[in-house]
């Protein structure tokens, strides 16, 4: 079991899943490590973790198409014990209209930004008693869509980096647990300007919740992968 004391680092914390996860895990008390693209839009959830009761936040800038995306790391101060890689950005746009920078921004954000930052990290999570890292892919990773081709294939490409990541730690690092969750349509600010029925979507509180109950199980239990979906199934796009 990871307790209170520990550390999480949540990156894409500004808005949306990963506002709600920090909101979530400040309600319990754990100090918290955010990042965001910029450091502006994290001031706002930095009160509001520490009204909700984290002892703790740290704010660091992290912009995956930046050229030097984790200069800002090299300052932490804190050493987590949990990383939740949410950081993430959604293109809705046809295959046949997707360029090729269409398809390196998506995957240097949903890709690459995840890998490299639980690369930086491995050390230090190595080094703790119990770790846990949880990765947010999408139904995208497994499933195709014309409409979002960009966003798939990198959402594929995570998915693939997680069950690699999965199969080294067995190995090199067994306390430090590692679950890809495999999300439908969640309410999030990537559902701003369409018309959708908010209440076909799946509550980002119930993610935060199930992700949670993962820092309760001990070193000898791994959940290696969740697929969390809407109630109602996925609505038609």
């Amino acid at each position: 079991m990871i307790n209170s004391t520990n550390t999480v680092c949540i990156t894409g914390a500004s808005r949306g899943i990963g506002r709600i996860l920090a909101h979530a895990f400040s309600i319990l008390g754990f100090p918290l490590i955010l990042t965001a693209r910029s450091i502006d839009h994290l001031s706002k959830v930095k009160k509001e973790c520490f009204e909700a009761g984290s002892p703790q936040v740290e704010m660091v800038e992290v912009d995956f198409l930046a050229d030097n995306p984790l200069r800002e790391l090299d300052n932490l101060q804190s050493k987590p014990s949990i990383l939740i890689n949410n950081a993430g950005d959604f293109l809705f746009k046809n295959l046949q209209d997707s360029t090729d920078q269409d398809y390196i921004n998506q995957f240097s954000v949903n890709a690459l930004g995840t890998i490299r930052v639980t690369d930086y990290l491995m050390p230090v999570l190595g080094s703790q008693k119990q770790a846990l890292i949880v990765n947010i892919c999408s139904k995208a990773s497994v499933v195709g869509y014309d409409d979002a081709s960009a966003y798939s294939v990198s959402k594929h490409a995570l998915y693939g980096y997680g069950k690699a990541l999965r199969a080294h730690l067995k190995q090199a690092a067994p306390h430090v647990a590692c679950t890809n969750i495999l999300l439908g349509q969640t309410l999030s600010t990537s559902w701003d300007g369409l018309y959708v029925d908010h209440e076909l979507l799946i509550d980002p509180v119930d993610v935060a919740e199930l992700i949670i109950g993962l820092t309760k199980l001990g070193t000898r239990t791994v959940v290696e992968e969740l697929t969390i979906m809407p109630s109602k199934g996925e609505l038609s796009r």
